[in-house]
């Protein structure tokens, strides 16, 4: 049973442009409506969307922010694939004020489809991708093959031009928070850690989930702020995800010079096996978000946040 006393949303970032000189456009809106459209004008674009859910009675005064991964949207956090409660459900289930971002062009925050604005093409993973990135082909592993069109489905285009908009405006979103524990996957964790490295006030602990991107040095005087990398199972077996895990590590390792204080959980040195890349749509997902909340409370009672 989860009581909210609010959920609501909000847009952060974004800039506005004037397009002039382009020519009318023919267009057939229905069977019945048919008009010219005219592209001329001035358009809001590269805004981020934020959803937030509140209990009513919050386990922190600090809320966190869940920042998705490359190619995904916050629908990540919400069902998995195969229908259980996804992340989102079991941290407000856990009384855990929640703020999920669709970061630039992904999700409702909407994509910029004004010619030339962005430099590169967009680009979509493929399900024979997505089984070799997410580590789908190994022997034990936990994620539900059979509801692989639930993770299709929600795959989006990305265009790799954006990832310094997307860090904008992770920052933006933080400010509008305010004080926050950020969470973020594969490309959200590297952003996660960028938001980190440059807003050491209103971040009170950080949490990559196998992320990429990470600095590789921060600023010194990062003031004893908590780090947790997270990494699953398979991961010695995969050339790529073994030079990941060691970057996070060099990662960690600068965040300690800089004086946080830094952690990598490999799950399946807890008995914890079969994680994928997605991990939080694995079929033991619980028991991944029962451990973030349980280190949570242990940095909560070393107040490092309230």
């Amino acid at each position: 049973m989860v009581a909210l006393r609010r959920v609501g949303s909000f847009f952060v970032g974004g800039r506005r442009i004037t397009v002039t000189g382009k020519a009318l456009r023919h267009v057939q809106y229905s069977h019945n409506v048919v008009t010219d459209y005219d592209p001329n004008g001035s358009y809001r674009i590269e805004q981020a969307y934020v959803q937030y859910f509140l209990p009513e009675q919050p386990r922190y005064r600090t809320p966190m922010l869940l920042v998705h991964g490359g190619g995904l949207t916050g629908a990540q956090w919400e069902d998995t694939p195969d229908g259980r409660p996804g992340w989102l459900w079991r941290f407000l289930e856990a009384g855990i004020a929640v703020y999920v971002i669709d970061n630039v062009e992904r999700g409702r925050a909407g994509w910029c489809a004004i010619d030339s604005e962005w430099p590169d093409a967009p680009v979509m993973r493929s399900d024979e991708e997505a089984a070799r990135f997410y580590r789908f082909s190994f022997a034990g592993h936990q994620f539900p093959m059979e509801a692989m069109d639930g993770l299709s489905g929600q795959t989006v285009p990305r265009w790799p031009s954006t990832s310094k908009l997307q860090a904008g405006a992770v920052r933006k979103a933080i400010e509008r928070i305010g004080d926050v524990i950020v969470l973020g996957f594969s490309q959200g964790g590297g952003l996660s850690f960028q938001a980190a490295d440059t807003d050491r006030i209103r971040i009170k602990a950080c949490i990559g989930i196998e992320p990429h991107g990470v600095p590789t040095q921060f600023q010194s005087g990062i003031p004893r702020i908590p780090a947790l990398m997270v990494f699953g199972d398979f991961i010695e077996q995969d050339a790529y995800w073994r030079d990941m895990a060691r970057r996070g590590r060099d990662a960690l390792d600068a965040w300690s010079r800089a004086g946080g204080r830094a952690e990598v959980c490999n799950l399946p040195e807890l008995g914890i096996r079969g994680n994928t890349h997605m991990m939080m749509m694995d079929r033991n997902s619980d028991a991944i978000a029962t451990l973030l909340v349980e280190r949570l409370d242990q940095w909560r009672d070393e107040r490092a946040f309230d």
